[in-house]
């Protein structure tokens, strides 16, 4: 495994490091395994998030029962802006992972002034600054899908890190928070290198393209501006792959990156790429979510019966019955909001017939 410097924080990660926004789906005994097979070939670093279900809880167990705590990097994420809910937020988080100490926080997803300016009104980002003074935290970090966001908040110099998305069909901040991290000796996460999942072999090609996990990842990580990337992973051969690539110096001309991303094309796909402009929605609808799912579905075609029966499952569990798609009014408000310009109401009616619950 090859480490990295995580930016001027004095860490040094795995360059292809673990993802655990899948673990709830899976049991203890299944992530304990994956966290073994983690370890055992070298990842140091794992991140999680309160808002990830079940996996903090898992996690924490899974580094109880190793005795790996002091042995790896952690971080988890919360996402509340008010101060009352951020402190109950952090502590679950220190109950659920069973620890005293948590290496980094990130402030997840501040991706609109709004937010930002209720972390600053409330006190929040205040108290997560003295969580550091107190040694209760090592590092504070910041998460965005916003680009201009994103900058402004890097050059607070409050952050010490920076998660951001990038693969192959999202390069917005390769010519621009990237060289700017580095800049300021920010370390740089790499969330979403497979695009939400959908940049692996089963799921391009019925999208009609072909490109493989293994591509995708030696993509992200082989821009000199990365600590590390932090793909999702549930099955051990994801995991296998992950270290074989974390063990390799991928060496990536622009060029190649031009060329792969050529190699992919979801023009009329109406695929979602999940940064969560189009909220919020009147309806209190996750847009995002929901066409996710529905990626996932048309993706599939019905063909995968695992995979039906688990968007299934996940839609039943994610989306309330008082927040279905059917009840989009079609105000349009979505659209414009939208980056991609993509039809959100047409998408819900899709969505509506297309994804099956369990209820």
């Amino acid at each position: 495994m090859i480490y990295r410097a995580l930016g001027n924080t004095g860490l040094r990660v795995s360059q292809v490091s673990f993802g655990c926004i899948r673990f709830d789906g899976l049991d203890q005994p299944r992530v304990t395994q994956l966290v073994k097979r983690a370890i055992d070939g070298g990842i140091n670093y794992f991140d999680t998030a309160r808002a990830y279900g079940s996996s903090e809880v898992y996690l924490g167990q899974a580094l109880r029962e190793l005795g790996a705590r002091d042995r790896v990097i952690l971080s988890s994420k919360v996402i509340r802006r008010d101060l009352d809910a951020f402190k109950q937020d952090f502590e679950t988080t220190m109950r659920n992972l069973q620890t005293d100490y948590l290496d980094i926080l990130f402030l997840h997803d501040v991706s609109t002034r709004k937010n930002w300016d209720r972390l600053i009104s409330q006190g929040t980002l205040d108290y997560a600054l003295e969580l550091k003074k107190q040694g209760r935290i090592g590092h504070l970090a910041i998460s965005t899908h916003d680009g201009a966001m994103g900058e402004m908040m890097i050059r607070t110099g409050h952050f010490e890190i920076a998660m951001l998305a990038y693969n192959p069909i999202g390069r917005d901040v390769e010519q621009t928070l990237l060289p700017l991290c580095t800049q300021l000796g920010l370390g740089v996460v790499i969330m979403k290198p497979l695009g939400g999942g959908v940049l692996s072999e089963a799921r391009s090609a019925q999208l009609g393209f072909s490109v493989t996990a293994k591509e995708c990842l030696e993509f992200a990580v082989s821009n000199p501006h990365v600590s590390c990337i932090i793909p999702g992973m549930d099955k051990p051969e994801y995991v296998d792959t992950a270290l074989q690539v974390g063990a390799q110096q991928a060496v990536y001309t622009d060029a190649m990156r031009d060329a792969l991303t050529a190699r992919i094309s979801l023009q009329g796909k109406n695929y979602c790429r999940g940064c969560g402009y189009c909220l919020p929605c009147v309806k209190n609808i996750p847009i995002p979510t929901v066409l996710a799912l529905l990626n996932r579905s048309e993706a599939f075609g019905g063909l995968d019966w695992s995979q039906t029966h688990q968007i299934a499952q996940e839609y039943t569990q994610t989306v309330a019955r008082d927040r279905l798609p059917e009840q989009c009014i079609a105000c349009g408000a979505c659209v414009t909001r939208c980056p991609y310009n993509l039809p959100i109401p047409q998408l819900m009616k899709e969505a509506a017939v297309k994804l099956r619950r369990y209820d």
